[in-house]
């Protein structure tokens, strides 16, 4: 693999100067009228078409239940153990986010900002500058967006058609990052392309850990009809579409499980009264690849992705590890309000180990009270993992969840 100088991208912005860059922004639509959109959220923008800025929101109301396997639980777990945990069940809010978009100067200087207001504190997830110099044929973008990898991930999770992406999705594909994209959707829509460089530490990481960058790629071909990043088939029913898309990532960093495990050990600072030393770890090249397909017709949705990551530890004697994983979700309308379906994934984190295979399958249904914008969902996840040569383990679990957008 060959090896590139270290980008440092970082976002670190003070509420102070966060709210003065705000100000800045609006002060122009300042007296102008007021709009609310048919898709929620209000709309400002000036006599001129100069500035636009546009306030929405979301919020996903869940409950939970979770019914762990306790018998495969008990019969693995070592003697003298703490005893198995049980059912649980559990009501949240598992989003409730706020968006801010729209362009200054004129329409080709687009922003938009989002910050996640469930948890301890306020979470940033996008803040982006995305420039539009002629038409969507050629944009770039540069701030903390989503890395152009994996269909699932890059889809909003307020458009899924079940309560929450798949497992598989969620092992390869990383979400938000910092960086700078050149991207495009031209002949009509007909091509997307993506490739951006970033820093390959995740959302909100205002430091490095190693030194090489995360490059991403994504190239979509859309022969029929128009797909967009919608699970559902609610902008199908009147025709069909079809979208085929391969994306790969290449990062020289640390691997860290989708469980927030470390897969090879990361770098460790440890300091005392004489200073601080560092253990740099285990360093090593990951390479990820996966490619879709989305086909939609009439009242019928079904998307499909395939992914495989590759580690090559530079630790002498470490063996490269390689993972793969697939997923289909699949539903269809009854009506013009309820959608129906399944989800079918596999995913294999070490193909050297036999034992660690997990299978998710998953039963939908959707009430539409208004497109996407409110609607109830429910979905029932039988989820089966390896716990040793001769076991399986399968955890059952229920998931209601009521989405608001405004």
């Amino acid at each position: 693999m060959l090896s590139y100088p270290k980008i440092k991208v970082m976002m670190r912005t003070s509420y102070p100067a966060a709210a003065a860059a705000l100000l800045l922004m609006v002060a122009p639509l300042a007296g102008q009228a007021v709009q609310t959109g048919s898709n929620g959220g209000v709309t400002v923008s000036s006599a001129d078409g100069r500035y636009l800025m546009k306030l929405g929101g979301r919020i996903q109301a869940l409950y939970q239940y979770d019914s762990p396997d306790a018998e495969a639980a008990r019969a693995s777990a070592p003697l003298g153990a703490r005893p198995v945990e049980g059912s649980r069940s559990l009501f949240r809010v598992r989003r409730g986010r706020l968006a801010l978009s729209g362009h200054v100067v004129d329409p080709t200087w687009q922003y938009k900002v989002q910050v996640e207001l469930v948890g301890s504190s306020l979470s940033l997830k996008d803040a982006y500058v995305n420039w539009r110099p002629v038409g969507p044929g050629v944009q770039l973008r540069v701030g903390q967006f989503k890395v152009p990898f994996g269909r699932q991930e890059l889809t909003s999770v307020f458009k899924q058609q079940l309560v929450d992406r798949s497992v598989v999705s969620g092992a390869f594909a990383d979400g938000w990052d910092d960086g700078v994209m050149v991207w495009g959707e031209p002949l009509g829509g007909r091509v997307e392309y993506y490739a951006g460089v970033f820093n390959g530490e995740g959302i909100n990481r205002g430091r490095q850990q190693d030194a090489a960058n995360e490059w991403a790629a994504r190239l979509v071909w859309v022969p029929v009809g128009s797909v967009g990043y919608d699970f559902t088939a609610r902008g199908a029913r009147g025709g069909g579409g079809l979208a085929i898309g391969v994306n790969g990532r290449w990062n020289g960093g640390w691997l860290v499980e989708a469980d927030g495990r470390p897969g090879l050990t990361g770098p460790v600072e440890t300091c005392d009264a004489a200073g601080c030393v560092l253990d740099p770890g285990d360093d090593a090249r990951l390479s990820t690849v996966g490619a879709d397909l989305a086909f939609r017709w009439r009242r019928v949705a079904v998307t499909g992705e395939v992914f495989q990551r590759q580690v090559d530890p530079r630790l002498d004697g470490a063996a490269t590890r390689e993972s793969l994983g697939w997923y289909a979700d699949g539903g269809a309308f009854l009506g013009d309000r309820y959608e129906a379906g399944l989800r079918y994934g596999r995913l294999d984190p070490d193909t050297a180990v036999e034992a660690d295979r997990i299978t998710e399958v998953a039963p939908f249904a959707v009430v539409y009270l208004s497109g996407n914008d409110l609607k109830l969902q429910a979905d029932y996840a039988w989820v089966s993992a390896g716990e040793a040569a001769t076991a399986v383990r399968t955890d059952r679990r229920l998931r209601v969840q009521f989405l608001l957008t405004f």
